[in-house]
């Protein structure tokens, strides 16, 4: 089924919501076509790149600040 074994998903998380944010979530993955579940892992994996791309930024200015 996969081509890699790799893409498999087998690592669980369990995330606790308020009624208010499972609403908010709900609705987002509506709105966007997609499983509640689905939306919520893309939506932590852009934030990972993005906390990501701005540690390696910020990295990279201290380093040339200091040489």
């Amino acid at each position: 089924m996969y081509a890699n074994p790799k893409d498999i998903r087998t690592k669980r998380v369990n995330l606790s919501l308020n009624e208010v944010e499972d609403r908010m979530a709900e609705a987002a993955a509506e709105f966007n076509g997609m499983q509640k579940s689905a939306f919520l892992r893309e939506l932590i994996l852009e934030g990972l790149e993005r906390m990501h791309a701005a540690n390696s930024q910020g990295g990279a200015a201290e380093m040339r600040a200091a040489a």
